[in-house]
Protein backbone atom coordinates (compact mmCIF):
# COMPACT_ATOMS: atom_id res chain seq x y z
CA UNK A 1 0.00 0.00 0.00
CA UNK A 2 2.94 2.24 0.71
CA UNK A 3 4.41 4.08 -2.47
CA UNK A 4 8.18 3.27 -1.81
CA UNK A 5 11.41 5.32 -3.42
CA UNK A 6 12.35 3.07 -6.01
CA UNK A 7 8.31 3.26 -6.97
CA UNK A 8 8.88 7.15 -8.00
CA UNK A 9 10.56 8.61 -11.24
CA UNK A 10 13.65 10.26 -11.29
CA UNK A 11 12.22 14.27 -9.48
CA UNK A 12 9.27 12.45 -8.20
CA UNK A 13 7.62 13.79 -4.95
CA UNK A 14 5.01 12.59 -2.84
CA UNK A 15 3.18 15.48 -1.93
CA UNK A 16 -0.49 14.35 -0.66
CA UNK A 17 -1.37 10.74 0.71
CA UNK A 18 -4.48 9.80 2.14
CA UNK A 19 -6.59 6.27 2.53
CA UNK A 20 -8.67 5.68 -0.33
CA UNK A 21 -10.66 3.50 -2.28
CA UNK A 22 -11.11 3.37 -6.15
CA UNK A 23 -14.18 2.56 -7.60
CA UNK A 24 -13.99 0.06 -10.43
CA UNK A 25 -16.63 -1.85 -12.03
CA UNK A 26 -16.94 -5.67 -10.95
CA UNK A 27 -16.87 -6.73 -14.43
CA UNK A 28 -14.12 -4.11 -15.88
CA UNK A 29 -12.00 -5.83 -12.86
CA UNK A 30 -12.72 -9.00 -13.89
CA UNK A 31 -14.08 -9.60 -11.03
CA UNK A 32 -16.74 -12.12 -10.26
CA UNK A 33 -20.47 -10.99 -8.53
CA UNK A 34 -20.52 -10.49 -4.80
CA UNK A 35 -23.50 -12.73 -3.34
CA UNK A 36 -25.43 -9.82 -2.02
CA UNK A 37 -24.75 -7.61 -5.35
CA UNK A 38 -28.86 -7.10 -5.22
CA UNK A 39 -28.27 -4.46 -2.30
CA UNK A 40 -25.72 -2.27 -3.88
CA UNK A 41 -27.73 0.42 -5.22
CA UNK A 42 -28.75 1.41 -1.80
CA UNK A 43 -25.37 2.88 -1.61
CA UNK A 44 -25.19 3.99 -5.46
CA UNK A 45 -22.14 1.11 -5.95
CA UNK A 46 -24.39 -1.40 -8.46
CA UNK A 47 -22.20 -3.19 -10.39
CA UNK A 48 -19.24 -1.37 -8.43
CA UNK A 49 -16.70 -2.84 -6.17
CA UNK A 50 -14.27 -0.16 -3.75
CA UNK A 51 -11.16 -1.45 -3.60
CA UNK A 52 -9.14 -0.24 -0.39
CA UNK A 53 -5.55 1.31 -0.53
CA UNK A 54 -4.01 4.76 -0.36
CA UNK A 55 -4.14 7.54 -3.38
CA UNK A 56 -0.57 9.21 -3.19
CA UNK A 57 -0.32 12.93 -5.32
CA UNK A 58 3.19 13.25 -6.41
CA UNK A 59 4.62 16.24 -8.65
CA UNK A 60 4.22 14.08 -11.74
CA UNK A 61 1.09 11.58 -10.69
CA UNK A 62 -1.80 10.16 -9.00
CA UNK A 63 -0.99 6.58 -7.90
CA UNK A 64 -3.29 4.16 -6.20
CA UNK A 65 -1.58 1.53 -4.11
CA UNK A 66 -4.30 -1.30 -3.03
CA UNK A 67 -3.41 -3.27 0.33
CA UNK A 68 -3.75 -6.70 0.12
CA UNK A 69 -7.11 -7.45 1.77
CA UNK A 70 -9.06 -6.97 -1.48
CA UNK A 71 -10.48 -9.05 -4.15
CA UNK A 72 -8.31 -6.91 -6.84
CA UNK A 73 -4.55 -5.82 -5.93
CA UNK A 74 -2.05 -3.13 -7.24
CA UNK A 75 -1.17 -0.33 -8.50
CA UNK A 76 -1.67 2.01 -10.82
CA UNK A 77 -0.87 5.51 -12.13
CA UNK A 78 -3.13 8.85 -13.45
CA UNK A 79 -0.69 11.18 -15.18
CA UNK A 80 -1.45 14.84 -14.22
CA UNK A 81 -0.92 16.68 -17.72
CA UNK A 82 -4.17 13.77 -19.05
CA UNK A 83 -6.12 14.68 -16.37
CA UNK A 84 -9.02 16.77 -18.02
CA UNK A 85 -11.10 17.34 -14.82
CA UNK A 86 -11.63 16.84 -10.99
CA UNK A 87 -15.34 17.23 -10.15
CA UNK A 88 -16.76 16.46 -6.44
CA UNK A 89 -19.23 13.58 -6.52
CA UNK A 90 -20.19 13.05 -3.04
CA UNK A 91 -24.01 11.99 -2.25
CA UNK A 92 -24.90 11.49 0.80
CA UNK A 93 -22.66 10.81 3.61
CA UNK A 94 -20.08 8.83 0.87
CA UNK A 95 -17.47 11.38 0.34
CA UNK A 96 -16.30 10.45 -3.69
CA UNK A 97 -13.88 12.39 -5.94
CA UNK A 98 -13.72 11.97 -9.68
CA UNK A 99 -10.55 12.20 -12.02
CA UNK A 100 -11.30 12.39 -16.00
CA UNK A 101 -9.06 12.05 -18.63
CA UNK A 102 -9.65 11.56 -22.43
CA UNK A 103 -10.00 7.82 -21.97
CA UNK A 104 -11.10 6.90 -18.44
CA UNK A 105 -13.16 8.29 -14.94
CA UNK A 106 -11.41 7.19 -12.05
CA UNK A 107 -13.70 7.73 -8.94
CA UNK A 108 -12.16 7.47 -5.53
CA UNK A 109 -13.44 6.90 -2.06
CA UNK A 110 -11.86 9.61 0.89
CA UNK A 111 -12.27 12.32 3.56
CA UNK A 112 -11.37 15.49 2.62
CA UNK A 113 -11.87 15.80 -0.83
CA UNK A 114 -11.46 19.88 -0.26
CA UNK A 115 -8.02 19.18 0.15
CA UNK A 116 -7.27 16.54 -2.36
CA UNK A 117 -9.34 18.33 -4.96
CA UNK A 118 -7.37 21.73 -4.29
CA UNK A 119 -4.00 19.38 -4.48
CA UNK A 120 -4.38 17.83 -7.20
CA UNK A 121 -5.72 20.91 -9.43
CA UNK A 122 -2.93 22.54 -7.87
CA UNK A 123 -0.37 20.26 -9.47
CA UNK A 124 -2.02 19.88 -12.68
CA UNK A 125 -2.03 22.95 -13.75
CA UNK A 126 2.09 24.12 -14.76
CA UNK A 127 3.00 21.68 -17.22
CA UNK A 128 4.57 22.84 -20.39
CA UNK A 129 5.27 20.87 -23.82
CA UNK A 130 8.43 20.20 -22.62
CA UNK A 131 7.84 19.05 -19.57
CA UNK A 132 5.15 16.67 -20.74
CA UNK A 133 7.58 15.59 -23.52
CA UNK A 134 9.76 15.02 -20.81
CA UNK A 135 8.11 13.08 -18.33
CA UNK A 136 6.50 10.48 -21.34
CA UNK A 137 10.03 9.71 -22.38
CA UNK A 138 10.55 9.12 -18.61
CA UNK A 139 7.94 6.98 -17.74
CA UNK A 140 8.81 5.10 -20.98
CA UNK A 141 12.02 4.10 -20.09
CA UNK A 142 10.67 3.23 -16.32
CA UNK A 143 7.41 1.61 -17.26
CA UNK A 144 7.92 -0.89 -14.11
CA UNK A 145 7.18 1.79 -12.16
CA UNK A 146 3.52 3.15 -13.16
CA UNK A 147 2.19 -0.30 -11.22
CA UNK A 148 0.74 -3.41 -13.09
CA UNK A 149 -2.89 -1.91 -12.54
CA UNK A 150 -5.24 -4.09 -10.54
CA UNK A 151 -5.25 -7.98 -11.28
CA UNK A 152 -8.39 -9.99 -9.60
CA UNK A 153 -6.45 -12.95 -7.12
CA UNK A 154 -7.05 -15.82 -8.80
CA UNK A 155 -10.15 -17.34 -6.39
CA UNK A 156 -12.30 -14.49 -7.42
CA UNK A 157 -12.04 -13.80 -10.95
CA UNK A 158 -14.31 -14.60 -14.02
CA UNK A 159 -11.29 -16.41 -15.63
CA UNK A 160 -8.17 -16.82 -16.04
CA UNK A 161 -7.52 -14.19 -19.15
CA UNK A 162 -6.05 -11.14 -18.36
CA UNK A 163 -8.17 -8.27 -16.82
CA UNK A 164 -8.88 -5.17 -18.54
CA UNK A 165 -8.12 -3.17 -15.58
CA UNK A 166 -4.71 -4.06 -15.72
CA UNK A 167 -4.50 -1.75 -19.06
CA UNK A 168 -4.86 1.11 -17.11
CA UNK A 169 -1.06 2.05 -16.34
CA UNK A 170 -0.69 1.61 -20.33
CA UNK A 171 -3.75 3.46 -21.18
CA UNK A 172 -2.61 6.70 -19.20
CA UNK A 173 1.15 6.34 -20.75
CA UNK A 174 -0.11 6.33 -24.27
CA UNK A 175 -2.93 9.26 -23.39
CA UNK A 176 0.41 11.22 -22.41
CA UNK A 177 2.60 9.73 -25.13
CA UNK A 178 -1.16 11.74 -27.24
CA UNK A 179 0.01 14.56 -25.56
CA UNK A 180 3.59 15.02 -26.68
CA UNK A 181 2.46 14.29 -30.21
CA UNK A 182 0.30 17.69 -30.17
CA UNK A 183 2.62 19.39 -28.62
Amino acid sequence: MALRSNDLLPGEVVQFAKKANAVVKVTEAGLTRFSRDQLMWMVRMQGSEAIGGQLHVTNYRLVFCSHFANRATGRFSIFLPVISGVRDTSWGIKRQIEVSTGTHQFTFVAWGIPALMAAIEGLRQHWSPDQVVWLAETATAEYAKLGEGLVPRPSQALNSGMSPIEFVGAMGLMELQELTRRA
